[in-house]
């Protein structure tokens, strides 16, 4: 269908996309991982940073451009950088 296929294009940006589960984290399209521990995990993107905090958080999955990670997490929040 293609009202269907143009809503998902216009939702879903090209650039990066980020999806939350219970438990997990999925990150596509990052430039740098700049903080992990277990309580706190900072991801670099084009425009923003990424600033995961919860417990027991850990990197199930990593590569060049995508991340899956796992923990309790309680904050995701997008800090714009000007």
């Amino acid at each position: 269908m293609k009202i269907i296929n143009n809503l998902r294009d216009f939702l879903i940006d090209h650039e990066y996309y980020i999806d939350i589960f219970e438990d997990k984290l999925h990150a596509y399209n990052y430039q740098k991982l700049l903080k992990l521990n277990d309580k706190n995990l900072m991801l670099k993107f084009e425009k923003f940073v990424l600033d995961v905090k919860g417990e027991n958080i850990k990197i199930l999955e990593m590569n060049k451009e995508e991340i899956l990670i796992k923990g309790n997490i309680d904050t995701v929040r997008m800090i714009n950088e000007k």
